[in-house]
């Protein structure tokens, strides 16, 4: 681990500052900005590689950082004037490490494998053309608090490694595997070559069948569609069945994530009344 000073915005603080904001360059350098405890902690027991990691400087660390900075073993430490570290931060009280972590592309193959291993049915989650990073991390908290077996976008997406995605997946991003798949027919082709094929299941407030009466004991795979425009075409002709979530009430349709999450608790609570085990 190399430790070193930094007390003006040099190229690396640019790199703190330019992949906090920029999807394009996050991509070219495989490396994603992150802060905040949760976040940490699960990068870090989920065995996520850091690039660096950023401290005050003049501030003496609490017990937790001096831990997650021995445990992470970053390639790089910054202790950095207070101001700058500041400056990187959304916080009102900056979380004391803010960090850089290398990009993971083997999202697919852990989630196969996870499958493969599993106690439980898998439970792939599919989430089409999510355009809101709050909504996809809100997409992955869910799933990873009911047992999802990993999660998939398609086609034009928001990015996984956004700090609002992130954030808003209290750093479970982390922890489930993930991938990204061009369109509807890649991921029913992907889905289709696991070893036992899974139910397709797509959200449609025009569906023939209520959630709750479909079995979703078995492999299954839950797909939602895109916050404004739900299902695409595509999709909807790729699905096994298409499921709705009975509502009543001034709105025609829930938000993304809140579906999302109503459709993993269903599958957790057949599966939990039949004895399953969560994963």
């Amino acid at each position: 681990m190399k430790t070193q000073k930094m007390y003006v915005r040099n190229a690396e603080f640019q790199r703190f500052e330019t992949l906090k904001r920029n999807r394009e360059k996050r991509t070219r350098q495989g490396l994603a900005f992150m802060e905040g405890v949760q976040m940490v902690e699960q990068a870090i027991s989920h065995g996520w590689r850091f690039y660096a990691m950023a401290v005050a400087d003049g501030k003496r660390l609490s017990g937790w950082a001096e831990d997650m900075i021995g445990k992470a073993k970053p390639e790089n430490l910054y202790q950095m004037a207070p101001e700058l570290h500041a400056e990187l931060s959304d916080r009102e009280n900056p979380c004391e490490i803010i960090g850089l972590v290398y990009a993971r592309t083997d999202g697919l193959e852990r989630m196969a494998k996870a499958a493969q291993i599993s106690a439980a049915p898998p439970m792939f989650t599919l989430f089409d053309r999510p355009a809101a990073p709050g909504n996809l991390g809100t997409f992955l908290r869910s799933a990873d608090a009911f047992g999802a077996t990993g999660a998939i976008v398609t086609g034009h997406a928001a990015d996984y490694y956004d700090p609002q995605c992130i954030r808003a997946s209290v750093g479970t991003v982390f922890a489930l595997p993930f991938g990204e798949l061009p369109s509807a027919e890649a991921a029913v082709e992907w889905l289709r070559n696991q070893p036992i094929r899974p139910l397709i299941v797509g959200t449609s407030a025009r569906g023939t069948k209520n959630l709750s009466e479909i079995d979703l004991t078995g492999p299954v795979a839950l797909v939602i569609g895109n916050e404004t425009f739900g299902l695409s075409h595509a999709w909807k002709e790729q699905c096994d069945i298409l499921a709705r979530i009975p509502i009543c009430g001034a709105a025609s349709s829930l938000n993304a994530g809140s579906a999302a999450t109503v459709c993993f608790y269903e599958v957790s609570r057949q599966r939990m009344e039949k004895g399953l085990p969560p994963r």
